[in-house]
């Protein structure tokens, strides 16, 4: 049980299937955005952590004998991403809020060179709060950027950004990727009485200095109430398609004709310096880790065809949404692209619980999954073959085994105990890196 409150993101999940072993594609951000747009696995992309483009440097030289590799600091311009493809078929292609396919937010590839007719990046509520987070709260006045609403909550124009390409667009087919800066750091709420609210239900005390959180789990009630606030914007979206006529079809709401992916692009964030935002319990650690903590993510899909109230175990990626969106839509792939993900149509509209729906492009059933991850603290690469995971520890040169069905919180090594199963995972392993010609560090 979480104490964060989010109905409408709880109201979504029982309209479609929720996926309960949904993976992005990296432990951080840029990587997994990169992948999702493009269908390209990050080893095989060679973008395998944020920023990039720079020559190797130690990460830690005392405490780390490993250097990380050599990766790329940007999406090809080139590349055929999902919004270019889109576009081809007729579909208006908008972008909202985070973009970081590139060395930073600002840099080159943008949205419009990547295949997008509109895009906004506006932090809106999120735009860190000076001097501190206990200043600048919103208020009704008329003049306020932030003025708070009849429901207590902020203005967020990275919101009203969504909503506006979706009625500048709903004449057509339209894709929008709303990339929502919350939750993410800085950890603040615009709203006094929300932060309130939660500083009781938790029964802490606000921090003396005002940045710093040295609450154990998930007790830090900043971070409680951005989660909400995430909720009420994406519930004003939902309201919106599902009370909005679809002009392309009479008699019918946006709602009827919308397929809605919601996940994120690594697990949670637990700490920063001076402050521990959450905590990912039972799954072990957090972003820049390749343990389930920073790569399993939340996933709900609903949409025309998909039955609603369904709980998945079914082992899915962000990268199956490229070939997945071009099914569903009946969009023609790129000539001679090789996809890494798997399309999930036929699991979707037919039986989401039934793994060997889900089929590579060789129509095997798919049982296997890997991430690269050869920076910071982690310096990890790891498999994933049916139930059994492997890590291996580039650093110390170590393996670790744990079997997922059983031990969800990876605490009891199997590495040992059952050498032969890790030895054939460790095998598969090399063999993935070399094929996708993966950078080592």
């Amino acid at each position: 049980p979480s104490p964060m409150e989010t109905p409408n993101i709880d109201a979504l999940a029982k309209k479609g299937v929720q996926f309960w072993q949904a993976y992005s594609p990296a432990p951080t951000c840029a990587p997994t955005r990169c992948a999702i747009m493009s269908g390209n696995h990050p080893a095989r992309a060679q973008k395998t952590h944020v920023v990039g483009g720079a020559p190797p440097a130690p990460y830690n030289r005392p405490n780390f004998r490993m250097m990380p590799p050599w990766y790329s600091g940007r999406m090809p311009a080139d590349e055929q991403t999902l919004a270019k493809v889109l576009r081809e078929n007729g579909y208006r292609t908008g972008h909202c809020g985070k973009w970081h396919m590139a060395i930073d937010h600002h840099a080159f590839p943008q949205p419009e060179d990547q295949g997008f007719d509109y895009t906004r990046s506006n932090l809106g509520t999120t735009a860190r709060m000076r001097p501190h987070r206990l200043t600048g709260f919103a208020t009704t006045a008329e003049d306020d950027h932030h003025r708070l609403d009849a429901n207590g909550f902020p203005y967020h124009q990275n919101n009203v950004d969504a909503l506006d390409f979706i009625e500048e667009s709903k004449e057509q087919a339209f894709f929008l990727y709303y990339a929502t800066w919350l939750v993410h750091t800085p950890i603040h709420t615009r709203s006094r009485a929300l932060l309130d609210k939660y500083v009781k239900k938790l029964g802490v005390s606000l921090p003396e200095n005002p940045e710093h959180w040295s609450g154990k789990g998930q007790t830090n009630p900043f971070y409680c109430a951005m989660v909400e606030q995430l909720d009420y914007y994406m519930g004003q979206l939902f309201e919106y398609l599902e009370q909005t006529e679809d002009p392309r079809w009479p008699g019918h709401k946006l709602i009827e004709n919308t397929y809605i992916i919601f996940t994120s692009d690594n697990g949670g964030m637990e700490a920063v310096p001076n402050q521990i935002i959450t905590d990912n319990y039972p799954l072990d650690r957090g972003k820049i880790s390749a343990m389930e903590g920073g790569t399993r993510v939340p996933l709900i899909i609903t949409g025309p065809g998909i039955k609603a109230g369904v709980q998945s175990q079914v082992m899915v990626n962000g990268l199956d949404f490229y070939p997945t969106i071009l099914s569903l839509t009946g969009t023609k792939g790129p000539a001679g692209k090789e996809f890494d993900g798997c399309d999930l149509s036929g699991l979707l509209l037919r039986n989401p619980k039934d793994a060997s729906l889900v089929r590579g492009e060789n129509g095997k059933v798919r049982d296997t999954m890997v991430w690269h991850f050869p920076h910071s603290v982690a310096l990890e690469s790891t498999i994933r073959i049916g139930d059994y995971k492997l890590i291996r520890n580039y650093d110390d040169n170590s393996l670790e085994l744990y079997d997922m069905s059983k031990d969800l919180s990876e605490k009891n090594n199997l590495a040992d105990k059952r050498p032969k199963i890790a030895a054939r995972l460790n095998r598969g392993l090399s063999k993935w890196l070399q094929e996708t010609n993966a950078p080592m560090p």
